[in-house]
């Protein structure tokens, strides 16, 4: 079985804040798969959105060195679980696994997670939400999940409404496989304070959100927190957090 990688490192996990789920500040191995289905106007992966035009991928060659080697796409399954095996520090919380969009390669992504369970670490998926029927093959495997929810502002696809639903509906699915998972809104100055009540609507009694700014951040942090209490309002005080990269800050991948 062969996919198509963009890159495995050893790093922290720099999203996600303090809500239920999240694995922020874990140490983390991170497999990144090559391929999306969307184009978020805030990507900060670009140059792996065309599966077809990233040929080489490349691994960590010692956990948190940031050196790094490079192999030919599309990888060997066996090769990239080599790659993971060598960054286990013993530290290691979860295998996250990112892109890209790592459901577009179900198949290689089930049996990855499946051989990684075998040897005894937990699953962290992360995942715009998109796609609910290929959720659905690996939901049984996830341990942790992380599933966006795109803001209008992002323009990742022009029916933007279907999209929102189909994430919430990958949610649930997550959550009744048994998965810790929590949703993710990426938000600028221009979202709309009605579209943050709606995806806290849709998500209440099922799911925590955590509100990322955008970066380079220009929101304010007066409207960072309107947007941030109108969700708690009808989520709970308890199901909303703050969350930022906070791998860049520490200039970290």
């Amino acid at each position: 079985m062969r996919l198509v990688m963009a890159e495995v490192f050893n790093s922290w996990q720099g999203e996600g804040g303090s809500v239920e789920g999240s694995a922020f500040g874990r140490r983390q191995i991170f497999v990144r798969f090559a391929g999306c289905d969307l184009h978020c106007i805030w990507c900060d992966s670009k140059g792996y959105i065309d599966a077809s035009k990233v040929s080489l991928w490349r691994y960590e060659v010692e956990p948190f060195t940031g050196r790094f080697e490079y192999r030919p796409n599309p990888a060997p399954l066996n090769e990239v679980i080599d790659a993971v095996l060598r960054l286990d520090t013993g530290d290691v919380h979860s295998i996250s696994y990112t892109g890209g969009e790592p459901t577009l390669q179900v198949k290689a992504l089930r049996a990855m997670m499946e051989k990684m369970r075998e040897l005894g670490f937990d699953n962290f998926l992360e995942t715009h939400g998109g796609l609910p029927a290929l959720i659905k093959e690996v939901a049984h495997l996830v341990d942790y999940a992380s599933v966006d929810i795109k803001d209008e502002t992002a323009g990742a696809t022009e029916d933007w409404r279907g999209l929102v639903l189909r994430e919430v509906e990958s949610v649930k699915l997550l959550k009744e496989a048994g998965a810790k998972v929590y949703a993710k809104l990426v938000v600028t100055s221009e979202t709309k304070t009605e579209n943050v009540r709606w995806y806290a609507e849709l998500l209440r009694g099922l799911a925590p959100l955590v509100i990322q700014p955008r970066e380079p951040i220009e929101i304010s942090q007066g409207r960072l927190m309107e947007l941030y209490r109108e969700a708690a309002l009808i989520l709970g005080r308890r199901n909303v957090g703050l969350s930022f990269q906070v791998h860049k800050y520490l200039n970290v991948l």
